[in-house]
């Protein structure tokens, strides 16, 4: 038996880790599944443990109901500890009927006021002023442009929605980022107006520290 065989025979399929069984889904196609999936690989989270995938829509209705088909087909093996869904307020009429459907359904919503771009606002600025729709530009078209004018001044190029290995690029602000998303959460919250917000910051606590969740 050649040596390349051999190493082959001895691969063991990987292994379920001792911490939680998460899923996460999320509304967006690439942003959002392309920041977690950099989170797990920077923070050395295992794919077995941990599965991030799209909603089979893009609203959040779609990604709730994603998460409930997921969640029933996995509770004949091993059942997710959590499962979380990623979204955006936005324009989006099913909002808030989406919310009551996890909530209804144990699912955590993780939810950006008006998009997951303002989670990246908060490693520069704790923003406050409400971004809205203008003419012919949503709220989360806004957003991206605000955070573009961060983004040029701090990296000298303009940001993309589709830019993978983000989170390591902004770790250096990460905890900048979660001061500034705590803070804007509790002041949206008091004032009675979200927009915006983010709770982006609670699941990415809640990732970075899985391993020692007992």
């Amino acid at each position: 038996m050649s040596k390349r065989k051999n190493r082959d025979l001895k691969r063991q399929p990987p292994k379920i880790e001792s911490y939680d069984l998460v899923l996460i889904v999320c509304e967006g196609e690439k942003t959002e599944p392309y920041y977690f999936k950099d989170l797990m690989n920077v923070e050395k989270l295992s794919s077995v443990n941990i599965s991030v995938i799209s909603g089979d829509g893009s609203d959040p209705i779609s990604v709730v109901d994603t998460a409930i088909k997921e969640q029933k087909k996995q509770e004949k093996y091993l059942p997710f500890k959590t499962v979380y869904c990623v979204i955006d307020r936005d324009k989006h009429p099913n909002f808030n009927q989406a919310i009551d459907k996890a909530n209804a359904n144990g699912i955590k919503i993780i939810a950006s006021y008006p998009s997951f771009e303002y989670w990246y606002i908060c490693h520069f600025n704790c923003y406050r002023s409400p971004i809205i729709s203008t003419g012919n530009k949503s709220a989360g078209e806004n957003c991206v442009s605000l955070l573009n004018e961060y983004w040029k001044e701090f990296f000298k190029k303009d940001y993309t929605k589709n830019q993978a290995n983000l989170y390591a690029l902004l770790l250096g602000k990460l905890e900048t980022a979660v001061k500034h998303a705590k803070i804007g959460l509790q002041q949206a919250q008091d004032e009675g107006e979200l927009n915006p917000s983010t709770q982006v910051y609670e699941l990415v606590d809640y990732l970075r520290n899985i391993k020692a969740v007992k």
